[in-house]
């Protein structure tokens, strides 16, 4: 179903949006909730939390594109459960792939740096700068949080040559930042 239809549904209060949104967006909400958490009952859960998030702004919010709001809102809600399991010692496994990045960045919190707006526009920046194919790697391994594993089998190739594409994308954004200003030597 089209974004523009399950958004005329959720406008309208209707069950069926909640259900076109689940079809249309569940399957990655789901892999991206697992990748955060790494336990499949917190990540459904983070799921169901996404839909009653989404279901709750929508009205009055109408986000265009809804896919980038809903995989926003899905994160974010995972990000939050992993806090909470941390502060309880159930630690998912994303910080790995958080402190990976984090090698690229100083100072403060990583989760800190990466909400900041123009830290955030910077690496937007970035990501316009570099080929399709090395931004959705970078997105589907920072953002989504999929294992290098994962990564290599669906790009055929072994997780080494993933792993040094990554090393050199976050050597590329350090120097792009580094130029940008955001932090010194």
């Amino acid at each position: 179903m089209e974004d523009g239809k399950i958004l005329s549904l959720l406008l309208a209060r209707l069950e069926a949006g909640l259900e076109a949104l689940a079809k249309k967006y569940g399957p990655r909400l789901l892999r991206t909730a697992r990748n955060i958490l790494g336990q499949a009952q917190d990540a459904e859960e983070a799921v169901n939390d996404t839909y009653l998030a989404v279901w709750n702004a929508i009205p009055p919010a109408q986000p265009d594109p809804l896919a980038g709001y809903v995989y926003r809102v899905g994160r974010n809600v995972a990000l939050k459960r992993l806090r909470t399991n941390q502060a309880l010692k159930r630690d998912g496994g994303y910080q790995f792939c958080l402190e990976e990045l984090a090698e690229s960045l100083s100072g403060g919190d990583l989760e800190e740096l990466w909400n900041a707006r123009e830290l955030g526009q910077a690496i937007d920046r970035f990501l316009a700068k570099i080929s399709p194919a090395n931004r959705r790697l970078f997105l589907r391994r920072y953002w989504f949080g999929d294992r290098v594993k994962d990564l290599a089998g669906e790009e055929g190739t072994t997780e080494a040559a993933v792993t040094a594409r990554l090393s050199r994308m976050r050597q590329g954004l350090k120097a792009y930042l580094l130029q940008e200003g955001y932090y010194g030597t």
